[in-house]
């Protein structure tokens, strides 16, 4: 029983460190758009906006207005989705 549960852990180590070293960091966390402050007002100001709406309507609301600053800010621009 003991041995079975080290080779269940000693895979499992294996497998996360694997996963974990596949990805590049770079990939997996872009903040770039942090240093974008007039992008980040909008996003801010567009979620208090959102905020006012009944709950049901908050989630269409928010993803309509981050669209719209996403387009304002980011016009033309390969993957980021509008």
């Amino acid at each position: 029983m003991n041995r079975q549960i080290a080779l269940f852990a000693t895979a499992a180590t294996l497998s996360i460190g694997l996963l974990a070293g596949a990805t590049a960091p770079s990939a997996a966390l872009d903040l770039s758009w942090v240093s974008n402050k007039p992008y980040v007002n909008c996003l801010t100001n567009a979620h208090k906006v959102a905020m006012t709406y009944p709950p049901a309507q908050r989630g269409y609301w928010d993803d309509k207005l981050r669209r719209a600053c996403n387009r304002g800010y980011y016009p033309n621009r390969p993957g980021v989705q509008y």
